[in-house]
C-alpha cells in the first residue's frame, strides 16, 4: 500500500514536469529530450523508493525478532564482563 501511494505521488510530480515541458518548450526535439529525461527520473525514483522500502522491511523484521535482542544482550553482557574485575581475585 505504501509503495502504491509513493508511486502515485511520484507519477503526479513527474506528470506535472512533463506538462510544464509541453507548455513551455516549443521546440519539439528539445521537448522530447526533456520528457525522456523526466521518464528516466521517474524510473530511477521508483527504484530508489522500492529499494528503501525493501531495506526498511528487512530491518523491521530483524529488529522485531526475539533472537536479535537475545544476541544483542549477550554481546553487551560479554562486553561488560570483559572490563569488570573477575570475582574471587
Amino acid at each position: 500500500m505504501i509503495k502504491t501511494f509513493m508511486d502515485t505521488a511520484i507519477d503526479s510530480v513527474q506528470t506535472s514536469k512533463k506538462m510544464f515541458v509541453d507548455a513551455v518548450v516549443k521546440h519539439e526535439g528539445l521537448a522530447t529530450s526533456l520528457n525522456k529525461f523526466v521518464d528516466a527520473q521517474t524510473a530511477y525514483t521508483k527504484k530508489a523508493v522500492e529499494a528503501t522500502l525493501s531495506v526498511g522491511t528487512e530491518v523491521y523484521k530483524t529488529v522485531t525478532d526475539k533472537a536479535f535482542y537475545s544476541e544483542a544482550l549477550k554481546t553487551a553482557q560479554d562486553s561488560v564482563s570483559s572490563v569488570l574485575p573477575k570475582k574471587g581475585k
